[in-house]
């Protein structure tokens, strides 16, 4: 038996399956609080972990911690300055969800141009009329402002554009050139101005953190959509309540919220001008098996003294 890795969530029985068969002891937590991931973790030489918080704390209760592998992308969840400082290796898997996640993109965006849950719910209720009063859009000529062009920008920015015709507006501060048929602005404030879809696709930072709020959304047309299927903390929720009740901007489309799960009292699922799911944009089966085992590969990687395909520095 080589180590013991913790799992924190449920994943794919592939990548289980290929960790037992690399000859490592697979772990699981009681809980998901803190208090039981250190239990779980105490004597782990690595950790597959989904969204739930790798703390300072739970890293320092690790004296042979040597990886830590995120199942996605978003590394936002674990502490990197604590594992650089007990030098804990960090990998993730960047392009294994892409396609899942723009296809769920582009799903909130047609579910909002067409209204499909709001109509959904008043045929199931006997609501015959509820069409008459509603209005519904084709995306087809319409602008599409992405924010972030990494793989699942891309990917989003090529299925509106290709598939459905839309103009794409690409606002990223990393590219400085294009060679795509999109338009790269400047200045993110053209996105806000400009688009009729606005699909958020940064990574989270101290710099993205609630980088969208009431400033933008006066920028935005009435009758413009916001989606989110990044990081919930990226738009500051108070705000984006106020400017939906108010009418500032037609509706949003969220599969990730400030906090998750999302608070049931929330305003957000008061209003029918949003469509807000419990971040599900990576779920499929095909992502999900994937992902796994790049993060699996990543720490055995890591484990065996080569060097990881996807490594954050």
């Amino acid at each position: 038996m080589k180590g013991k890795v913790l799992i924190t969530e449920q994943v794919s029985q592939k990548g289980i399956d290929f960790l037992i068969d690399k000859g490592y002891e697979i772990v699981f937590p009681k809980g998901k609080d803190e208090d039981s991931l250190i239990e779980a973790a105490k004597d782990c030489e690595a950790i597959l972990v989904r969204i739930l918080p790798i703390s300072k704390k739970l890293i320092d209760s690790c004296p042979n911690l040597k990886v830590i592998a995120k199942h996605g992308v978003g590394v936002d969840n674990i502490d990197l300055e604590a594992c650089r400082a007990k030098g804990i290796k960090v990998v993730n898997t960047p392009g294994a969800n892409s396609r899942s996640v723009a296809e769920y993109t582009m799903a909130l965006i047609l579910s909002c141009a067409k209204q499909i849950p709001k109509m959904a719910s008043a045929y199931k209720n006997g609501n015959l009329k509820a069409k008459d009063s509603t209005s519904f859009v084709e995306i087809s000529g319409k602008t599409l402002g992405v924010l972030g062009l990494g793989k699942i920008g891309r990917e989003v920015a090529n299925m509106a554009s290709k598939g459905f015709g839309m103009k794409v507006l690409v606002y990223d501060p990393f590219i400085k050139s294009l060679d795509l048929d999109f338009t790269l602005v400047e200045d993110k404030d053209e996105i806000f101005k400009e688009a009729d879809y606005i699909s958020i696709h940064s990574p989270l930072t101290e710099d993205t953190r609630h980088s969208v709020g009431k400033r933008e959304f006066d920028l935005m047309k009435e009758t413009a959509y916001l989606v989110n299927c990044s990081r919930g903390p990226i738009i500051n929720e108070d705000e984006l309540i106020e400017a939906l009740k108010n009418k500032k901007i037609a509706g949003a489309g969220l599969d990730v919220t400030e906090k998750e799960p999302l608070d049931p009292s929330s305003e957000l699922f008061k209003l029918e001008n949003v469509i807000v799911t419990n971040h599900i944009a990576a779920t499929t089966k095909e992502a999900m098996d994937e992902m796994v085992l790049r993060a699996a590969r990543g720490l055995d990687d890591v484990l065996e003294s080569r060097e990881p395909e996807y490594l954050i520095k």
